[in-house]
């Protein structure tokens, strides 16, 4: 089972970040590691490393790209060395004659990477209403 695709398991390693930063935050601040509140503080971690995910490295890695294909040579080439060459790889062009353009996207369970912040911001903003209510 693929959990992840291209990029989507550096948002897997934030949310493991995120759990060191959560209990070294509970510690500094003497908070208890046991209940919600610890669950709450590991899911916003995780959330705000996969926000700076978001905006600084998947934009990069997932920047669009142009999609080529193989095209057959009308008649073989032969290269000086004797290898001989029956296709090129070319651009693919639309109707209108333009380059088409591919936009690779990282994922984590389905998820696009670059919008997994949000629902972790939302399962913490959960716990730790919970947190407060469960005192």
């Amino acid at each position: 089972m693929i959990i992840w695709s291209r990029w989507g398991f550096l948002s897997f390693l934030g949310f493991g970040v995120g759990v060191g930063l959560a209990f070294a935050t509970a510690s500094l601040f003497g908070l208890d590691t046991s209940g919600l509140l610890i669950g709450a503080l590991i899911f916003l971690w995780a959330a705000a490393i996969n926000l700076l995910l978001a905006y600084l490295v998947y934009p990069r890695l997932d920047k669009p790209r142009p999609v080529t294909v193989v095209r057959r040579l009308p008649q073989p080439y032969t290269w000086p060395d004797g290898r001989v060459q029956t296709e090129e790889v070319v651009p693919a062009l639309d109707p209108q004659g333009r380059p088409v353009w591919t936009t690779p996207r990282s994922t984590l369970f389905f998820i696009p990477a670059n919008i997994l912040w949000i629902p972790l911001l939302a399962v913490s903003l959960v716990l730790a209403v919970a947190s407060f209510f469960s005192r």
